[in-house]
């Protein structure tokens, strides 16, 4: 009875377990199915959207669910053995339209890129289109109106046209200078070596050109002038005295000059020139002297970068030379000695009110800023070339006009009649 019993109920423990594994079947086949159908959907729905221009790029969300229930669905069927094509099918038409999409999304980025990247660059043309517009035209005015200053011009009704023009500096900006290079020896009967002697200059120049027609201005342009200056001993003073030096300028001005002022300039500046007859020297004995001139003139001219300054903008960002060092012979010691030179600013007190401040040393002149009684400014060392004659108080002044510094910060121009030293 007992076997009988105990094989009945294997039997029975066996159909159970049979059943239950039925039904698990049955159950993922189920989920899978569900799964696979869900996703052939989704993966037509992807395929068809994806064909569709501009809105095919949205499908791609479509696809990625797609996808994901595909993959859900093949890895249930690969752990229970269930039937694999449809979710393979899902999953191949989920994934090509999803690739469909991404290469609209693609696409479409880089249009969008590209027109950005055009619409920019059409602004920035136009506007450097403009801004160069302008100042060609400025340009041709200024040189339109020098020409026709030196010929004989009438308007419509015959009657004279006086054209004029005035240059007005600004402000300079000193960018170096050589040590004096002398062709005769330090110890040469007990000469100090400068009495045939050179050294040269660099600075730039911010400029106004006001154009007038018969005394009135109608345009006023800035621009940016290059001065080079070679000081050398005037053999016609004194041939014993050292200090005494001439100087000769060269100027050019980009934008208006030719390249030739230029190169006149450049060659001029860096060509040697010493008086050789004027101390009986002879040329081989001082060539040595001259490509040390060569050299150090052309050093300057590399390192101060002043070929490249051409416009104000540029001419902005200089930043003046106010420190040099150079070498002296303390002839009492007979030793070479380092100097130190610094600019050193005055104090200057106005002693009437309203004083004006002008960009330039001129009465016509744009006003930067009125100074009170008894303000203190800072004067640069720099005063104009010519006197301009004024009347205070019934009383004419004819004076120089000073550069200075207010404590605002602003450099500009007074005149001689109204300040004394602090």
């Amino acid at each position: 009875m007992q076997p009988i019993f105990i094989s009945l109920f294997l039997k029975t423990n066996n159909f159970n377990i049979m059943k239950i594994e039925n039904i698990k079947k049955t159950k993922y086949q189920s989920i899978s199915k569900g799964l696979g159908i869900t996703g052939l959907v989704l993966g037509i729905l992807t395929l068809l959207i994806s064909f569709i221009p501009l809105f095919g790029l949205f499908a791609i969300f479509f696809g990625i669910i797609a996808v994901s229930i595909s993959l859900i669905g093949l890895v249930i069927a690969l752990k229970h053995n269930h039937e694999k094509g449809l979710i393979i099918g899902v999953l191949i038409f989920s994934l090509l339209g999803s690739g469909i999409a991404y290469s609209q999304y693609a696409a479409l980025n880089s249009i969008t890129k590209e027109f950005v990247k055009e619409v920019n660059k059409d602004k920035t043309e136009n506007k450097e289109k403009k801004v160069t517009s302008s100042r060609d035209t400025d340009v041709a005015l200024v040189l339109e109106h020098i020409k026709k200053s030196e010929i004989n011009v009438t308007d419509e009704n015959g009657l004279p046209l006086n054209y004029e023009y005035k240059v007005s500096v600004i402000e300079t900006k000193p960018l170096g200078k050589t040590k004096v290079i002398s062709s005769i020896p330090n110890t040469d009967k007990g000469r100090d070596g400068y009495m045939n002697s050179m050294y040269a200059e660099l600075s730039v120049s911010k400029i106004k050109i006001k154009l007038l027609i018969n005394g009135k201005q109608i345009k006023g342009v800035d621009f940016v002038t290059h001065n080079y200056e070679k000081s050398q001993t005037n053999p016609f003073l004194d041939y014993y005295n050292s200090s005494k030096f001439f100087k000769k300028s060269f100027s050019y001005t980009p934008g208006l000059d030719d390249k030739s002022v230029l190169d006149e300039a450049l060659k001029t500046f860096t060509k040697p020139n010493y008086y050789r007859d004027f101390i009986g020297r002879k040329k081989e004995e001082d060539s040595k002297y001259e490509n040390k001139y060569i050299n150090a003139t052309s050093n300057l001219i590399k390192s101060s970068n002043i070929l490249n300054i051409k416009t104000i903008e540029d001419f902005q960002k200089v930043k003046a030379t106010i420190k040099e060092e150079k070498k002296k012979v303390d002839n009492a010691k007979k030793k070479e000695i380092t100097v130190k030179e610094t600019t050193n600013y005055k104090k200057l007190l106005i002693t009437v009110d309203n004083l004006r401040v002008r960009t330039s040393p001129d009465l016509d002149a744009e006003k930067i800023e009125n100074l009170a009684l008894n303000t203190v400014v800072e004067f640069l060392d720099k005063k104009s070339e010519n006197k301009t004659e004024v009347t205070i108080q019934g009383n004419k002044i004819n004076e120089y006009w000073y550069q200075i510094k207010t404590s605002s910060g602003n450099i500009g121009w007074i005149h001689g009649c109204c300040f004394e030293e602090k």
